[in-house]
């Protein structure tokens, strides 16, 4: 059946089968998406028919539709016995309270929140009201069994369904017809007796008829339900404008996606809607994944979408990308009692139809809680569930949140792989299938979608202590990896107090005074302020190198993980609208945060995680106006001048902790060949590494993640 504005314009048949049309979804579901009053007759009423029928009632109660049911009491014949033994003036009250604890104990029985909620709702807003027919004089002892459906538009036009169908599951599995009558043509007359009819008997105007209906007393049953089940749909005042207004999932006017966007999205579809978009920070990920949210929604009519974010940051970062896409996202993270009831009540009104769209959104950690995943289990498809900076989603502790029943798929990252956890990697590629797209960051440069840059890499040694402290630890590595029992947990520990000479080496901090300095000089020579930089310094020196930036007058501000959420956010603003002149991070800014006005990065940090330092250079990298190309300083401690101190192997292992960061970090610049010449060429020559200044993090990570020459620390 067509849709159309009112009744007349409708395509109808005389009669319908449901042996050629599905009667619910081809007749009543049609009708009811036009209407604004439906009346309904009928001997065996059921729950069942508000499931069938969601899709026309949501429309209903958006048109403030009003239904009224006259229907068979819903009684075992004990009930029946007991009634009879009641008092004759207590007899009505009494086999309506039974009738109506049958049909909601019957839902609670079997767990039908979604539906109990629906019904319960639809009676309290006044939507939706019973009354009961019992047959009396001539006709005692039998069973009231009309099969009548009245609907009316908002012009009056009138429609009268007659037939044999109930409004019970069974009768969905029925041979069953239907008749119809309209109050415009031929069928005027029937139409006509069918409506008065109706009318008397909701009136209690026949004399073998009693109707009931039903009192305050008996509503309560019905009503003490929706005290702890939220109403599934909105109200019908705001039903237009929440559902059906402008904030349906669409394409924003002004996003128009790039071709590698666009074929990302096809790519996907083609693979069964499952995937990793594998792209360079600041390439759109987020927008590309909302946009394949947003055409499956046009496609399937209907999605929820689920987002795991790795940040309470970001999570906020996403609703505002969201929005914008006329998702209306459900935040579910801090305080459970601040998102569970809203998350229930959405869960509800999407899989009993009463809401085509639904987004929730929540942090890797939050996602892998029991509450969380317990409420997830009742989520029905169609939903596609997002994964942001899937790597963190394959570490044990958040495997948790990979919902095994989300039907579609998308997993975003630039850097998916984990670092030395191979089965981490497969759980997630399993989990969400092989990379769609793998647009890396040389090519975003040379295609003009993020900012070119000039790397300098600024060579830091090792003092007198830190050489004998590296070779002593170096030493009981040694020994500990020999022994025949290996002590792992100890091992690792030694590895790591290694690792760290390098990140809080004391050489650090003066060379950075001495080049921030210099940095500052050339701004006030060229009339221009120093501003908008990062530097990101290892766990333990933040606070060291905050001191140091802020004794030279530089505006600044920590910003690491102790730092409150609401500080966060008016930390990011005023560093973007240059009220702070830099921040000084560990990790929080290493994934997802938008600061595009940043043109000077400080890297300290001396990681061997390309995961980490790979999303550090694309914080710089985001394209912004006036913004023609970006700066980076990345400390590398090396060998340069301690050769004799630190032995050949020490040093080779010293080098090559670094060198991977530095060939990944060089190649893609605007300057390779300045970046590696002079004094790293000829300490990669006296170590016979020449090779290493051109192999990126995997390709070292191929050759020697067994070889004991490098370890993954740091």
């Amino acid at each position: 059946m067509e849709t159309a504005d009112n009744f007349i314009n409708l395509s109808l048949q005389n009669t319908y089968s449901s042996l050629e049309v599905d009667l619910v979804d081809d007749v009543v579901v049609p009708l009811l998406k036009h209407a604004t009053r439906y009346d309904r007759g009928v001997g065996f009423f059921t729950s069942n028919w508000l499931k069938e029928s969601a899709k026309g009632l949501v429309i209903f109660v958006k048109n403030q539709g009003k239904a009224r049911i006259v229907t068979s009491p819903l009684l075992t014949k004990q009930d029946w016995r007991t009634i009879e033994q009641a008092e004759k003036d207590k007899q009505h009250r009494l086999l309506v309270r039974t009738s109506m604890e049958n049909t909601f104990y019957e839902l609670e029985a079997k767990l039908e929140w979604d539906t109990l909620a629906a019904l319960s709702w639809l009676v309290r807003d006044g939507i939706l009201e019973f009354r009961f027919a019992i047959p009396k004089e001539n006709l005692a002892g039998g069973i009231f069994h009309s099969k009548l459906s009245l609907f009316i538009d908002s012009e009056e036009n009138g429609i009268a369904l007659h037939g044999s169908q109930n409004d019970s599951s069974q009768a969905s599995l029925n041979e069953e017809t239907l008749s119809v009558f309209c109050s415009w043509d031929g069928g005027v007359q029937w139409y006509q007796e069918h409506r008065e009819r109706f009318e008397k008997m909701w009136e209690n105007q026949f004399p073998n008829l009693e109707i009931l209906k039903v009192q305050d007393a008996e509503k309560s049953i019905i009503l003490q339900y929706t005290e702890n089940l939220p109403r599934p749909f909105p109200s019908s005042e705001s039903v237009s404008t929440k559902l059906f207004g402008k904030n349906v999932p669409r394409m924003p006017p002004d996003i128009v996606l790039h071709d590698y966007q666009i074929k990302a999205i096809e790519a996907w579809e083609k693979q069964g809607r499952c995937g990793i978009f594998e792209m360079a920070t600041g390439t759109g990920k987020t927008i590309t994944s909302i946009s394949a949210a947003v055409k499956l929604f046009e496609s399937e009519g209907k999605l929820a979408l689920v987002i795991l974010a790795p940040y309470q940051h970001l999570v906020d970062q996403w609703i505002e990308d969201l929005q914008a896409f006329g998702f209306q996202p459900i935040a579910c993270y801090q305080n459970k009692q601040s998102w569970w009831d809203q998350t229930a009540k959405g869960i509800r009104a999407f899989n009993a139809d009463l809401s085509q769209h639904l987004c929730l959104i929540t942090t890797h950690t939050t996602a892998s809680t029991p509450d969380f995943a317990k409420m997830l289990s009742r989520l029905t498809p169609p939903w596609l569930m997002i994964g942001d900076e899937i790597h963190g989603l394959g570490a044990p502790q958040f495997q948790k949140g990979l919902a095994e029943s989300a039907p579609w798929r998308i997993g975003l990252s630039a850097t998916p792989n984990r670092w030395y956890d191979e089965n981490g990697t497969q759980i997630l590629r399993s989990y969400f299938g092989e990379t769609i797209i793998d647009y890396d960051l040389k090519t975003a440069i040379e295609e003009k979608f993020l900012t070119p840059y000039r790397y300098y890499p600024i060579l830091i040694d090792l003092n007198e202590d830190e050489i004998a402290e590296y070779s002593r630890l170096s030493a009981l590595i040694a020994q500990v990896s020999s022994a025949a029992n290996e002590d792992k947990e100890y091992l690792e520990s030694l590895l790591r107090k290694r690792a760290q000479l390098s990140g809080s080496a004391s050489e650090k901090i003066p060379k950075l005074i001495e080049l921030v300095k210099k940095h500052q000089q050339e701004c006030e020579e060229n009339e221009e302020k120093f501003q908008q930089a990062l530097f990101y310094c290892n766990k333990g020196t933040h606070r060291d190198v905050l001191a140091a930036i802020s004794n030279l007058g530089i505006r600044t501000h920590e910003f690491v993980h102790d730092v409150p959420l609401d500080s966060r956010r008016e930390i990011l603003e005023a560093f973007a609208h240059g009220e702070i002149d830099s921040l000084v991070a560990i990790r929080c800014l290493d994934e997802g945060v938008d600061i595009p006005a940043t043109r000077r990065a400080y890297i300290l940090a001396s990681s061997t995680n390309p995961r980490e330092f790979v999303q550090r250079r694309g914080r710089i990298l985001r394209k912004s106006p006036g913004k023609h190309f970006a700066l980076m300083y990345d400390f590398l401690v090396g060998p340069w001048n301690t050769i004799e101190d630190l032995g050949e192997d020490s040093s080779k292992r010293l080098l090559l902790r670094e060198l991977p960061r530095f060939a990944e970090f060089s190649q893609d610049s605007e300057n390779p060949y300045q970046a590696s010449g002079g004094k790293i060429w000829q300490t990669a020559m006296q170590l016979n590494l020449i090779s290493y200044l051109r192999k990126r993090p995997w390709e070292v990570y191929q050759e020697l993640h067994h070889n004991k020459l490098v370890d993954h620390h740091g």
